[in-house]
């Protein structure tokens, strides 16, 4: 088993070498799907983990000699975003166990985030201009310092409003994060994820584009291009699935 703990958390050890026998029976159940995460109330200290579903073979190999695991990212891209000035929950330890000289399981502990998603004010048609206007203004940093989010949905976007009354957001799961100097058409795509609501991503989008300077009409047009053909690859896995008998919960429309 590897084991590596930040060192501004070591007195949290034993707690977390201690995950893969304990996890099943102990923490809070947040959420449970192809992942599983839980909440638990360590040493005065909140923690979020989470354990990455069993991988298939060919991952397992990947991941033991030729590239970073999900978790090992995870721990990793936490403390680059920060670095270049985009929050997230701070980064504690990841676990990664090994059968037969094999990756097997990973888990991820970070600290808790309890900042509400964007997700729950568009399910609620309460996203206001002022928050699409910040979250646009976000995005564009986000971009800027050379970030893309690997799954940049509305649930993986954390907001508050600071003592200005300022709205600021925090990114979660960011292992499939891409750290490069993006194109255009790289920003664009990487927007596709943030609402099926077609006019909300197009107001979206005109804010994006227009901070950036771009033209707006092409934009969206390349944008809802862009959306068209992740739904009709999502539908037609969906489909693939059920057609199988293999069942697994669909997106909420946002």
């Amino acid at each position: 088993m590897r084991v590596i703990i930040h060192p501004d958390y070591n007195d949290l050890t034993d707690f977390i070498k201690q995950l893969p026998e304990t996890f099943f029976h102990t923490g809070e159940l947040l959420y449970e799907g192809r992942n599983t995460v839980k909440r638990y109330h360590v040493g005065g200290h909140t923690l979020v983990v989470k354990r990455y579903k069993h991988p298939n073979i060919y991952q397992r190999v990947t991941y033991t000699f030729f590239k970073q695991s999900k978790t090992e990212r995870a721990y990793r891209f936490a403390a680059r975003m920060r670095e270049l000035g985009i929050d997230t929950p701070h980064e504690v330890a990841f676990i990664e166990t090994k059968r037969r000289g094999l990756f097997t399981i990973g888990y991820f502990v970070a600290l808790n985030c309890d900042y509400p998603p964007v997700s729950t004010t568009m399910a609620a048609n309460e996203f206001t201009p002022p928050l699409a206007e910040s979250l646009a203004r976000f995005l564009v940093e986000l971009h800027e310092k050379g970030i893309l989010h690997g799954d940049l949905n509305p649930t993986n976007i954390l907001y508050h409003t600071d003592d200005t009354g300022q709205y600021r957001f925090s990114l979660i799961d960011t292992n499939r994060s891409k750290f490069k100097r993006p194109t255009r058409d790289d920003c664009l795509k990487n927007l596709k994820r943030l609402t099926h609501r077609r006019e909300l991503l197009t107001y979206i989008t005109t804010l994006y584009a227009r901070l950036r300077g771009w033209d707006v009409d092409r934009c969206v047009k390349q944008e809802m291009g862009y959306l068209d053909r992740y739904e009709n690859k999502e539908n037609f896995k969906f489909g693939l699935q059920k057609l199988l008998g293999i069942h697994h919960p669909r997106r909420v429309s946002y």
